[in-house]
Parts: structure tokens; sequence; C-alpha cells
């Protein structure tokens, strides 16, 4: 499929009218922009980006609502095929035509660099705003709608209130001229991507593409070196080195290499010299578990919207007391299911809330399970391999105690369905320490509206020697930064855990690689800095208001838990 460019190229589409293109549709057939009577939207979307994958609802119901308005998607990405295209359109039911523009001759006509991005047209096509769909990527967090400003500001004879803003997503994918370079795919890149990615980034894992194979990781070199050199990638929080198992982090040499890849047009090298990809296992990775459990179906979640957190009540049924040595989680849709924790309910609690929702299992608002557990069993996010806890300790599962599993859901822009399982090794020999928990929190706290930097804290003073395993930090929306400190009797201290850019949507159980001696009269200390004020992307309402302690997302916490053995066990 080839477009069909009928004018030149224009210097500043903001400033004067735009060419005429045709490009044919998924469907087959031409498309002219000067065709339509009325203001015309483009939206530029990719197959595999997800930032245009989430928007996918919010236009579809942009353009029922503007009738009037012809709608059009364009796919300029060079390594997406038509038919590729066309698959991803049909799947995503739009109510407008998706473009194929190969070449990227409209994408270059409009400066377009970024997916997506919308642009309004006038009547008179002149170009009236170009940016961004809205300001967030989760739908109840969205606070500036300015692609529908814009629009509703055209069809009223009106400037738009924003006439630009910078488009926030994927790098549009343009084939890179090859340069002269000593690094290569084969020789350098294929052992970086191999070792810290593509655990994730694989067919039907929690990674929006796949970087398996130098077509693959060509496709996405520039946002592997740019995501690489802003730390976003591979995604790890802890300000920590070398404290925790399965730190996921770039040497400063890694992320050179792949910026320099980037640069010289991402160079396969001698092919023969790529390392194999790999091999993932599609069975449990610690042996066939002791027990198995899962939710008795599967679980339906909704195509667009906020994330969702639901409860499983999981019934081991055990008739005597068991240790559990390791746990393994197996995500049933890993495109979803962004976390998964565990909590023991001793009590049976978690039934009554159970009862009273009507569907399967109860939701939740991230925070846990709405009781005090006796316990938990740990948790998995996107990388983490499972592993076994240290010989001769354990999780104490009472007889008849059942385990909540709570999922954390990323809306993918599509229906989607889970049914995520555990697995259970229970102890063979005698159990020399159990692994218990301890909740540090706070619950007295009141950020004033407006606040950047309100700081919150909360300390546990240690009673008895112990050795801490692991350690979780939690906050909301208003995080931004959480710091958890262990204060010596003889004055030392040891940052145990810190997250400088807190990210409520990427938690994780942080386990350390030797367990942390925390002698009696330790002062354990946890350190939140909350930003309470408009500028605060995630910030969940309006106009902000004092806000303190409580379940609700919207609330605030500031809380870590700490699991540890008692050295007198």
């Amino acid at each position: 499929m080839r477009a069909l460019v009928l004018a030149p190229l224009l210097l500043s589409p903001l400033l004067q009218d735009p060419p005429d293109f045709t490009l044919i549709d998924t469907d087959g057939k031409p498309w002219r922009l000067s065709n339509p009577k009325g203001p015309v939207v483009l939206v530029w979307l990719g197959v595999e980006c997800p930032m245009a994958n989430r928007s996918l609802l919010r236009l579809a119901d942009l353009a029922r609502k503007h009738r009037d308005v012809t709608f059009a998607g364009v796919n300029s990405n060079a390594f997406e095929s038509a038919e590729a295209i066309a698959k991803h359109a049909k799947e995503a039911a739009l109510p407008f035509p998706v473009l194929v523009d190969p070449d990227a001759k409209v994408a270059e006509m409009f400066k377009v660099a970024t997916v997506p991005t919308a642009i309004v047209l006038d009547a008179a096509r002149r170009v009236r705003y170009r940016g961004r769909i809205d300001d967030h990527k989760s739908e109840d967090l969205v606070r500036k709608r300015y692609l529908k400003d814009a629009i509703e500001a055209v069809l009223a004879g009106k400037d738009a209130p924003v006439a630009e803003t910078e488009p926030v997503g994927c790098a549009l994918q343009r084939r890179l001229e090859e340069k002269p370079s000593e690094v290569t795919y084969a020789s350098h890149v294929a052992r970086i991507l191999n070792d810290n990615c593509v655990t994730c980034h694989r067919p039907g894992q929690v990674a929006p593409f796949s970087l398996i194979g130098y077509d693959q990781a060509k496709r996405w070199a520039r946002e592997s070196a740019r995501h690489s050199k802003a730390g976003a990638m591979p995604p790890w929080k802890p300000a920590n080195e070398g404290l925790f198992r399965g730190e996921r982090r770039l040497t400063k040499d890694e992320i050179a290499v792949l910026a320099s890849w980037a640069e010289a047009g991402a160079p396969r090298g001698d092919a023969s010299k790529e390392p194999a990809a790999p091999k993932f296992t599609d069975g449990w990775m610690l042996g066939e578990p002791d027990l198995v459990l899962e939710p008795t179906a599967e679980y339906d979640v909704a195509a667009e919207g906020a994330d969702e957190y639901r409860c499983f009540v999981l019934d081991p049924k055990l008739a005597e007391d068991r240790y559990v040595t390791a746990v393994e989680f197996r995500p049933g849709n890993a495109r979803i299911v962004h976390h998964l924790m565990t909590y023991i309910d001793a009590k049976g609690d978690s039934l009554a809330f159970d009862a009273r929702d009507d569907g399967l299992g109860y939701s939740s608002t991230g925070t846990g399970p709405g009781f005090m557990p006796l316990g938990d069993l740990g948790g998995w996010g996107p990388g983490m391999q499972p592993s076994r806890l240290e010989e001769g300790t354990g999780y104490y599962l009472p007889a008849g105690a059942r385990i909540v599993m709570e999922a954390h859901y990323h809306k993918s822009g599509r229906r989607e369905k889970d049914r995520s399982r555990i697995g259970l090794h229970f102890a063979k020999g005698p159990i020399r320490k159990r692994v218990r928990s301890h909740v540090i929190l706070n619950m007295s706290f009141l950020i004033p509206a407006g606040a950047k930097r309100h700081k919150v804290s909360a300390t546990w003073t240690v009673k008895e020697d112990i050795h801490a395993v692991a350690v979780i930090p939690h906050m909301h929306l208003l995080g931004r930064e959480i710091e958890v400190t262990a204060t010596y009797p003889d004055g030392n201290t040891l940052s145990l855990v810190h997250i400088r850019e807190w990210d409520f949507n990427w938690q994780e159980t942080y386990q350390y690689r030797k367990p942390v001696a925390l002698p009696a009269g330790t002062k354990v200390q946890v350190v939140g800095f909350f930003d309470n004020s408009p500028d605060n992307p995630n910030q969940p309402r309006a106009e902000p208001r004092a806000v303190g302690f409580g379940e609700e997302t919207t609330d605030e916490m500031c809380v870590a838990y700490v699991a540890f053995t008692k050295d007198r066990e």
C-alpha cells in the first residue's frame, strides 16, 4: 500500500494551511483529506504502543459523540505491516478508518514524531490543535481533555483553549539509516536485552511488545535507548544498589551501548554471532507445587477505565498447620496483571467481604484486603522470578486459614479475562524460624491542600533481635518519595529501601539478598513525602483538599511492611 501525496511539505503546520493527501485505509479504500466537508481529526496510532492503545476507547467515544467531525487514524510506523494494522483496527472496533502511511510522508507533513498524536483541522483544513489527547494515561485521573476541548471550540467557531501540547507516548518508528559503528546487535545489544528485558518483553507477557530477536529489537531501538537513559527501563524503583534479590538495573556502559546502537541506525552485525534468546519454561519454574490455588472462575476485566484491584479468596483446606517455603505466582493474563499480593486470613474476615460483593471475589482499593491479616506469602510483579526462602524458614499457614490474592489489573484497551494462580511449596523438614511481618504506619497525619512536599513519618522500635528478609513500602497517588531507614542502637543507620520517584502503579515486595540484622533497640522509620498540589500529575482532584489516612486510593497512607525472622527461634 502506497500513499499518494498531493502537495509539498509544509514548514509549520500551526501557521500554514496543511497540504492535501490521499492514503489507503485498512479496507483498501482511498481516503483523501480534502473530501470531508467539516472539521477533521487525525490521530496517529500504533499496533503495539501502550499509550495509543489505552486511548482507543476514548477516541471511539469522542468520534461517536461528534458525528459532524470526521475522524481518521493514521499508522506511520515503518515496521508495522498493513496486515497487522488491519487486524489491530478490526480488534479495536473503531468507528472511523485507519489509514496506512508506510513511508511516513504524511507524518512528515504534520511533523508527527510521537504515537499517539492528535491533530484537529477546521473545515478550511487549518490546523487548530495538535498534541495530546488528554493529560493522563488513566481515565479516572484525566483533568484536561485537550482534544475534546479543541473539537468543541472549532465546532463553535472559536480558537482551541490550548493550541498545542507535547505528545506523550512511543517514538514513531522510522526506517533508520545505518552508520558505521563498532556497536552491533549481534556483539553487544542482544546480550543486554536477553539478560535484562525479554523476561517481560516477550509474547504473552505484561510488557506491550517483544524484544526477542533482531527485527523486534530494531523496531524499538530508539525507545530502548530513550527509556533506559531516563532510568524508566528496566523498571526498578529502589535507589539502594546490591541489597535486593532480582534487581533490574543496567550499568552506565550498557545504557551507553543502547544509545550508540540507536544513533547508528541499529546495525545487526554478524548474525552468526548473535546469542540465542533465553528459553522460558511453560511449567512451574520451581517444580510442581504441593498445592495450586486459583479463583473458581475467570475474572472479566473491562477494556477501559481506572486500574482495578480485586481480591480473590482462596481456600487451601488445610486440616493441620503448615509452613510454606516457596510461593510461585502464575499470572493468568500477563497483558493486564500488573502485580499480585497475598494475605493470610486466619479468622475468616475475607468471607464477609466476598459475600457482600456480587462479582467474583471482592473489590479493593489497592491498599490491602480490608482486614488485618495474620501475615502474607509475598507477592509478584513483572520480571520477578520465584525463589525459595532461606533453608529452615517458612511462612506460617494455620489450619483452616484462607489466602487472599489481591490482583492489580491495568486496562489494555479491550475486554480481557484473567485467572491467576499461586503454587505453594510446603516445608519437608524442620522449620527453625517463622517468617513474620510488622506494619509501620502513621494514621494521624493531614496533608494540607496545595502542599508540594509534605513529610509524614512513622517509627517502630524493634523489641528483640531479628533479621529482616523483605520490605514493602506503600503510599497512594499523592506520594512522591518514600524511604525506610534503620537506626541502630550505636547510632549507625542503614537505608532498608529508598524509592525517590514513587509510582502507585508499580509496587513490589523487595526481598533482601541476605537477611538484614535488626538488633533489639533498632528504630525503623518510614518517611514519606507527598505532593498535594495541582502540579502533581497524579492529583485525583481538580481542586486539591486536605488529605489524611484512609483506605480509598484518593486517601493516603505512609506504610512499610517488614518481613522478618526472630533470632531466638
